[in-house]
């Protein structure tokens, strides 16, 4: 097999498989004019030191026009020409010239640790988290990589006093040109686990860095088909050998590194997590796609919830071993295997396989759920997809939802955000009009997904999350009856089996999630390729980057408040004058003086026992002062967020068109309302909570008294309480309620506001008609903390 670089010995042995013809590697600096102006340079990126090499140096004072040096930003380029099978019009073997432009990953994490503006998000050592004081296992709390169990592992076989840092790396190729041309880019993104997941996940932290670009070339020296895939394959793993061959002494014997809070530690780089999509992570692991990159399942059993055994790494380099020898071993087929060199075979204390992370958004949200459940769903619902279509164009609005208003079945673009608006809806959307196996099974899905994006796990929720996709398995079988589909083995769907060990082992996905890299590719690639003249745009996009990082002026991380408001409004009501005859004929506030009549009489019942005196004469013509929306805010949730979450509540009636300006359709959102205190002893979560609809949002006037104006208030219409959850779709029923045949209506202060909540109905009827509907537990993750986990935790 002639390996990617140079044509094979005459007798390749796997110790010395691809072997790389390498020129001296180019060490690329930067240069600029004796005399520079204060704003510009020349750049000698062409000037030729000597073979291969292409030298430009570094101004340090920036005063003087230049940049300031940075230890890290040295980039060198390895240049390598790839000779194929293929002949030429001459009869010799075709060749290409590939480059790959990296830089020291140990100096990187040098950089990383001992940036003072990561000094309080970073540990370095583990920590264990429990939900109780007695620190029970079944309470114990993962979320950071810090709490989970990789790090133990790796820092009980270190030497005593060894620093350990966890290397998170992840590559994604990425189109560069726009609506023409074939440009790409394949980077490759480095960050360690020391620092938190929350600040790794904000790209303006530059708290993952840069580390490559991998060749990206068509193989065309090579014959089509597995030939030119696998020398692929053996292009990349070499290219990976040559950008983390520092970390191979580094994890064995440490270094020692300046850190952020001061200290000198023996740090050992080693790798831990590799985040990619699914093609990569077969890519990575030295597969074919259809098998599992992690565990050693067969392939005909990828469909069946059966956990095998994780691969090994020796032995899978044994099994590549023998099959390099012609041994023609079975495990390597079974297995799947490639003949490769993996560039993870002498990294230090790394597991290749335990390494590769989940992913959101390309396994669970466009593969299980987009690719495979919807398309299942639909095929099963009863009109199939112009009845969904139907049903998405009747979804009420909401700030947190995006209404699809030509249905799903017309959209061509889809992205991350469409997928997960659509799973806000799609139980509550085939509710009624699909078999009840099949909403079970949607259901169970989406269960899953939801718990998987929770950035804190305990194990509690890590069994209910493996019991939500134990669910899916029990009534999968619905599609097979409905002639839908005759087997499940495909790999993203067995991929969720390995998430509840990955979160254990690594910490929650958030900290690992695909959506990172997709963001980092605008500023390591695309403004860097826009910014070149797009020849030999790899070099410029390496000088580019080395110029923003030098002009970057480091931010210290935002301070977070402890004093968030209950609920904010305008400063000034955006509607005023609004007569009572207008609440009752725009808004829909029936019965609003007698609602208002009694809230008074009760406020002043408990202050002063006086009903305010301008308060006792209210009538048709009495104007108010109204709001249009109300701003509350989602208290922090361990499992969704540390920072309290903004939640619109809109209360608008309909407005007429005007030149210029379409018709805009009423806005009155339902609301989750505190009716009354929860019992201290109680675990039922929903104790207390009611839903309401939202009809006006008011300032009572000044002469009420400053008890009675200090805050807002709603004119909400009721719904039933909170009863029994349907048994298909795991969501709570609920209707209008109503007194002597009139629909039950009170006015509340805002305060008593929690969130507001997306109902769907089932019928396709508008809201105002409709008289059953259904609490969605899925438009946001702080609604499905609330419905779905707490609620079955408190049941069961």
């Amino acid at each position: 097999m002639p390996p990617a670089g140079v044509a094979a010995p005459a007798t390749a042995s796997p110790a010395d498989m691809l072997p790389v013809d390498r020129h001296d590697p180019m060490m690329i600096e930067e240069s600029l004019p004796d005399e520079p102006s204060p704003r510009s340079e020349t750049i000698t990126a062409a000037q030729r030191a000597g073979p291969g090499q292409v030298t430009v140096e570094e101004v340090e004072d920036i005063d003087a026009g230049g940049f300031p040096k940075r230890p890290w930003t040295g980039w060198v380029c390895d240049e390598w020409e790839v000779e194929g099978d293929l002949l030429d019009e001459n009869g010799a073997r075709q060749t290409e010239d590939v480059e790959l432009w990296r830089r020291d990953p140990v100096e990187c994490i040098q950089e990383l640790l001992g940036n003072p503006v990561f000094k309080t998000f970073i540990r370095y050592a583990p920590e264990k988290l429990f939900g109780d004081q007695e620190g029970t296992e079944r309470t114990r709390i993962y979320d950071e990589m810090w709490t989970a169990d990789w790090w133990w592992d790796i820092q009980g076989v270190l030497p005593s006093g060894a620093t350990v840092a966890p290397v998170i790396l992840s590559s994604d190729k990425t189109q560069l040109s726009r609506f023409s041309g074939d440009k790409q880019a394949w980077p490759v993104y480095l960050s360690v686990g020391n620092i938190s997941k929350s600040v790794r996940r904000q790209p303006s932290m530059r708290a993952t860095i840069l580390v490559g670009y991998i060749p990206v070339t068509k193989l065309e020296c090579f014959s089509k088909g597995k030939r030119r895939s696998l020398e692929g394959y053996c292009l990349f793993h070499e290219c990976m050998k040559a950008i983390l061959e520092p970390l191979i002494k580094a994890g064995e014997v440490g270094v020692e590194m300046v850190c952020a809070d001061g200290a000198i530690r023996r740090v050992h780089p080693i790798l831990a997590a590799y985040v990619a999509d699914h093609p990569e992570q077969c890519l990575i692991s030295g597969c074919q796609e259809n098998f599992c990159p992690k565990c050693s399942v067969h392939l005909s059993k990828l469909g069946e919830p059966i956990y095998s055994v994780m691969k090994d790494q020796t032995l899978v380099w044994d099994f590549i071993q023998e099959e390099a020898r012609g041994e023609k071993s079975s495990e390597f087929k079974e297995l799947g295997l490639r003949l490769i060199d993996p560039f993870w075979r002498n990294l230090p204390h790394c597991d290749i396989f335990s390494c590769i992370t989940p992913d959101l958004l390309h396994q669970l949200h466009k593969g299980v759920f987009k690719d495979h459940t919807v398309s299942w769903a639909t095929s099963c619902l009863e009109g199939g997809a112009k009845e969904l279509d139907r049903r998405f164009k009747a979804m009420p609005s909401h700030p947190a939802l995006r209404h699809f208003k030509r249905g799903i079945s017309l959209v061509s673009q889809w992205t991350g955000t469409e997928y997960k608006q659509m799973e806000k809806v799609f139980v509550g959307a085939i509710t009624g009009a699909s078999d009840p196996d099949v909403i079970r099974a949607v259901r169970a899905v989406l269960d899953f997904l939801y718990y998987a994006h929770f950035k804190s796990h305990t194990d509690d929720s890590l069994r209910r999350m493996d019991a939500a996709w134990a669910a899916f398995h029990q009534h999968k079988h619905a599609f097979v009856r409905e002639g839908v589909r005759d087997h499940f083995n495909i790999p993203k769907l067995h991929s969720a089996l390995h998430y509840a060990l990955s979160i254990r082992k690594l910490g929650t996905t958030d900290g690992y999630n695909t959506e990172h890299s997709e963001r980092l590719h605008i500023d390591y690639a695309k403004r860097g390729y826009a910014a070149s003249n797009k020849r030999a745009y790899i070099q410029q996009m390496a000088i580019w980057l080395n110029r923003q990082e030098a002009m970057e002026e480091e931010e210290a991380a935002a301070a977070m408040g402890d004093g968030t408001a209950q609920y904010v409004v305008a400063k000034n009501p955006g509607m005023r004058g609004v007569t009572v005859r207008q609440l009752i004929r725009d808004f829909g506030c029936t019965d609003f003086v007698r609602a208002l009549e009694e809230y008074l009489r009760d406020a002043s019942r408990r202050r002063s026992g006086e009903l305010p005196v301008a308060a006792r004469f209210v009538h048709s013509s009495t104007r108010f002062a109204l709001y249009k929306r109300i701003t509350v805010f989602l208290l922090p949730m361990r499992q969704v967020s540390r920072l309290p979450m903004k939640d619109v509540i809109r209360a608008m009636p309909a407005q007429s068109s005007r030149p210029l300006r379409p018709a805009v359709p009423p806005h009155f959102d339902t609301v989750l309302v505190r009716e009354h205190p929860r019992a201290a002893d109680s675990t039922n979560p929903l104790e207390g909570l009611r839903v309401a609809r939202v009809r006006a949002i008011l300032r009572l006037p000044l002469t009420y008294g400053e008890e009675l104006t200090k805050d807002p208030v709603a004119f909400v219409e009721w719904f039933t309480p909170f009863r029994t959850q349907d048994v298909d779709s795991g969501m709570f029923p609920v209707s209008y309620s109503s007194r002597n045949h009139r629909r039950r209506v009170s006015i509340i202060p805002v305060t008593q506001i929690i969130r507001s909540l997306d109902t769907t109905w089932t019928s396709a009827n508008v809201l105002d008609k409709c008289t059953k509907f259904y609490v969605s537990p899925y438009l946001r993750h702080h609604d499905f903390v609330l419905y779905r986990y707490l609620y079955d935790k408190h049941v069961s």
